[in-house]
């Protein structure tokens, strides 16, 4: 009974290590205060091509350097506004109230879930 107790401590502490090294990147990346951006548990879908971000209509292929691979769960999701400095003013004022996919957080498991490509 004592074994299993420890065993379970043991993968508690583990599980508790993992979830803290994926939030310190997220932290890092997205911001100390940041909040997970995903609009439901559909809102980021596997395909061959990489993953489509539904809320903001946006795909991002395989190989991207915005997407991190994580041991969490779930998907987590980062933005930043869509229109840029550089951009002339009618693009900026078109795009002013759109997002665009900052970072984009995989779990690892999922990522293999999307079939033969």
């Amino acid at each position: 009974m004592n074994r299993t107790k420890l065993i379970i401590a043991l993968a508690l502490l583990l599980a508790g290590q993992t979830a803290a090294k994926a939030d310190s990147r997220i932290a890092r990346f997205c911001g100390s205060d940041h909040v997970n951006e995903v609009a439901s548990r559909d809102d980021v879908r596997p395909n061959p091509a990489g993953f489509y971000v539904t809320s903001l209509r946006e795909q991002v292929s395989e190989g991207d350097p915005r997407i991190i691979l994580s041991t969490s769960d779930d998907f987590y999701l980062c933005t930043r506004p869509a229109a840029t400095p550089d951009m002339d003013t009618s693009k900026a004022l078109l795009l002013m109230h759109e997002r665009t996919v900052k970072y984009l957080f995989v779990p690892v498991i999922r990522r293999d879930t999307r079939g033969p490509s």
